[in-house]
């Protein structure tokens, strides 16, 4: 992951919806065992790496705060393998479900960040192994194409990058409102097969 450079009073910023237990540990155990370092618990990314203004760090959480409060919890099903090759070393675990939610939060987070530069189009999916050889990718891509897991997210989580080169979680965000009943979700969005 190319991270950006930071100017004097700047914090790099990042926001993601984690993958709650026991298959975050599952997945972690796995990128371990590609020979992959995992600075961060498995998650997907909603805001990639930012650089903020440190003075205005706790009023743009305030807003981020704000925005998932108006959202509402929903699932996700993570069902297969993919990766990003050739433009970028990773391969990911695929979102089968919440693909349209998590765009849909994307946009409105980003609305709370404004001067965001996107450096990729946003793709929704959780890292299983990134910046490894080809083997390496080849084998993550294999030996995990059979995940299929269900779970529920219902919070964002405000990170900041460490000197250390780890993410750490510096606040946990709430959805607001109730989840809706799978029978009323809005359909996905057509896509066009990747």
């Amino acid at each position: 992951m190319r991270l950006p450079h930071l100017e004097p009073g700047q914090v790099c910023l990042g926001a993601a919806l984690l993958v709650p237990p026991p298959l975050a540990a599952e997945l972690s155990a796995a990128r371990r065992s590609f020979g992959d370092y995992e600075p961060s618990p498995p998650h997907i990314t909603v805001i990639p790496p930012t650089p903020v203004p440190r003075a205005g760090f706790a009023s743009l959480v305030e807003r981020l705060g704000a925005g998932a409060a108006a959202f509402r919890p929903f699932r996700v099903h993570l069902r297969g393998t993919a990766t990003f090759r050739p433009v970028s070393p990773v391969v990911y675990a695929r979102l089968a479900d919440g693909f349209d939610r998590c765009q849909a939060l994307e946009r409105l987070v980003r609305a709370a960040l404004t001067g965001l530069e996107d450096r990729f189009p946003y793709h929704p999916h959780v890292t299983v192994a990134n910046g490894c050889d080809e083997a390496t990718l080849d084998h993550a891509q294999a030996a995990l194409r059979h995940i299929d897991a269900t779970f529920t997210v219902d919070s964002l989580a405000v990170c900041t990058l460490q000197p250390d080169g780890d993410w750490r979680m510096v606040q946990l965000l709430p959805f607001g409102a109730p989840p809706l009943p799978d029978a009323v979700q809005p359909p996905p969005p057509p896509r066009s097969a990747t």
